[in-house]
This record gives C-alpha cells, structure tokens and sequence, in this order.
C-alpha cells in the first residue's frame, strides 16, 4: 500500500470529520437554544400553576363560606309571615344564589385552566428530557469525533512511515483491523440510536397510563360536583313544587 494513499484518505477523513462535526455543533446550538426556551416555558407555566390553584382554593373556600348564608336566609324565609318583609328577603337570596353561580363558573373555569397547565407541565417536562439527552448525545459524538481526528493523525503518520520498512504486509492487516473496528463502532452506535428511540417511545406509550389515572380523577371529581348540584336542585325543586316558602 503506498503511503500517498493512505495520506489522501486520511486527509479525506478528515476533512468529512471536521465538515460534519461543524454540522453537529450548529445543531446543538440549537439544541441549546430550544431547550433553554422550553425551560422557561415550564417555569412560567409552573408558576402559572400555582397561582391558579391558589385562585382555585380561594373561590372554593368563598363557595363554602357563602353556603351557611343561603341556609339562614332560606330558613328566614321558610317562617317569614309579612310579605314586604318576605319580599326582601328572596330579593337578597337571589342575589346570593346569583354571586353562588357565579363562583361556581368562576370555579369550573379555574379548574379546567388548571387542568391545562397541568398537562402541558408534564409535556414540557418531556420536551426538556429529551432535549437534554439530544444535546448530551449531540456533545459525545462531536468529542468523539474531534478525539477520532487528533489520534488517527498521529497513529496514520506513523503508519505511513511503517509502511517503508519490510513489514508493509503485516500493517496493511493491521488497517484492515482498524478497518473493521471502525466499522463495528458505527454499527453499534446505530445500534444504540435505534434502541434509544424505541425506549423513548416505549416511554411516551407507558405514560399513557398516567394520563388515564388523571383523565379519570378528573371525570370522578366533576361526577362528585354534579352529585352535590343535585342534592342541592332537588331541595330547592322541593320547596318550589310544595310552596315550603312560609309558614
């Protein structure tokens, strides 16, 4: 094997190893770039959050505290006799019941806000995950490289000059082994890049089990709320059908 050849494709890996390792890096600053982006977004979103839940508990506590008034109100009205009087009381619960349903819609809406941002939590998570290992891969295969690069240049120059003793047989097989060796690299770096792939997506199929455990919670939560609704119509349908009004 003539020492030209072996210069002219090591200066041909070279100049690929450098082209691609140029592309790499302009993609992990990408990479960098969208992460980062991400990682804001999920902190702002956490944040949101957390004020919304907060708001949630506020309008909750404010629909518990608001039941004990209508009670009073229905019960002073249930044995009011004089009708001015009677009169000004359902004038006032109807005001309560009309700041009542306002809250509750104040509520369902805070709660579905909530349930949103939730979900996009997670799914940013997720985005930042897998941005993550993008860029940790990105960095390994462009050090990689660049280590391939400075070793190969010195192993092929000495390799070059061995090749002008008497055991030029003996190193071509030895380049043939390198050969092959490079080549067993790259396919189990293959090898690993499908296996991460399938593991991600065996990932993201596994989480759908979380997200039906939460779809459920949530369907339970709002039959537990409908259920109360009830409970409460039906006293008020009562008292409407059977005229409980007064005494």
């Amino acid at each position: 094997m003539r020492t030209a050849s072996i210069d002219d494709k090591l200066q041909d890996l070279i100049a690929k190893s450098d082209t691609i390792v140029k592309l790499l890096e302009g993609q992990l600053q990408v990479l960098e770039e969208q992460k980062d982006k991400v990682q804001v977004n999920l902190t702002e979103t956490l944040d949101e959050r957390e004020l919304t839940v907060g708001e949630l508990e506020t309008v909750r506590a404010d629909i518990l505290a608001l039941d004990p008034d209508i009670i009073a109100l229905e019960g002073k009205i249930s044995v009011e006799q004089d009708a001015a009087a009677r009169t000004k009381l359902e004038t006032e619960l109807a005001d309560l019941n009309a700041k009542y349903n306002a809250m509750i819609q104040e509520e369902q809406v805070k709660l579905a806000k909530s349930q949103t941002l939730e979900r996009y939590i997670e799914k940013g998570k997720t985005w930042v995950d897998s941005l993550q290992n993008q860029a940790a891969t990105q960095m390994v295969l462009i050090n990689k490289l660049q280590t391939d690069t400075q070793q190969r240049v010195v192993l092929y120059d000495a390799l070059s000059k061995s090749l002008k003793t008497a055991q030029q047989q003996d190193v071509a097989h030895r380049i043939n082994e390198i050969g092959v060796k490079t080549d067993q690299e790259a396919q189990t770096a293959m090898a690993a890049i499908g296996a991460a792939t399938n593991q991600k997506m065996a990932d993201m199929l596994e989480a759908h089990g979380d997200h039906m455990v939460f779809a459920r919670d949530v369907l339970e939560k709002k039959a537990k709320a409908d259920e109360r609704f009830a409970r409460r119509f039906a006293k008020i349908v009562e008292k409407h059908d059977k005229n409980l009004y007064g005494g």
